[in-house]
């Protein structure tokens, strides 16, 4: 790899600290690009990002799935030079046009080679908002317009149910969820009952499942059923 002063400061994010290490060997054979971090958390992300004088940051949207997305807004607060790019397996308009909502710069489907990494890291450090999906003859696709009507579709719920919504998806019963809150079991089932009705959806199976298509969580995670 060549460096020079205009070299692109990387950032990983992913669980699985095998697939971050494989990543960033590979992004080191790039010119004028250097992983300075690599996490596995969103605890670490928010940690490490302040350390280091960040462009990019390739986050795995599984890292920030139970916050809603919410810590990207954050992210980007906390750094406002950074370009948030994020990886997934999910590519629905909705969920890339919410990512698109909270501050990121570009959308890269998991399926994309490794020439797509490469421009996807290089059209995000540019401020080129893009999106990969890997489908279709236009491989990467101009987010402006879709970043333009971003802020036409707002969460339907409020933010305790947000908030009852990311507890349900880490797998909390409506009794753990109440403690947490400091409410009733039966207000905790009322907000679930009017989440599943402002959703669309009839059985708590399906709820986390729509709660994904709307963008409102970032990745599927595993549930129990409630009490």
């Amino acid at each position: 790899m060549k460096r020079s002063e205009n070299t692109i400061r990387i950032l990983l994010a992913d669980e699985h600290r095998l697939v971050c290490s494989a990543v960033s060997s590979l992004i080191e054979t790039f010119d004028n690009m250097t992983v300075v971090a690599e996490v596995s958390s969103e605890q670490q992300l928010m940690r490490e990002v302040a350390h280091y004088r960040v462009d990019v940051a390739l986050i795995d949207s599984a890292v920030v799935a139970l916050s809603g997305l919410e810590s990207l807004t954050y992210l980007t607060d906390l750094c406002p030079g950074i370009r948030i790019v994020v990886l997934s397996t999910y590519s629905s308009d909705n969920f890339i046009r919410r990512l698109l909502e909270v501050g990121a710069y570009g959308f890269l489907h998991k399926n994309a080679d490794v020439s797509a990494l490469e421009t996807a890291i290089r059209k995000a450090a540019d401020g080129e908002r893009f999106i990969f999906t890997a489908m279709g003859p236009e491989r990467f696709l101009n987010a402006t317009s879709m970043v333009g009507v971003a802020s036409a579709h707002r969460s339907p719920l409020t933010t305790r149910q947000s908030e009852v919504l990311q507890l349900v998806a880490k797998g909390y019963r409506s009794k753990a969820i109440a403690d947490q809150l400091n409410v009733s079991i039966k207000t905790i089932e009322t907000h679930r009952a009017d989440i599943m009705r402002r959703l669309g959806v009839r059985h708590t199976a399906g709820l986390v499942h729509e709660a994904i298509r709307l963008g409102l969580l970032a990745s599927p995670q595993g549930h129990e059923e409630p009490q």
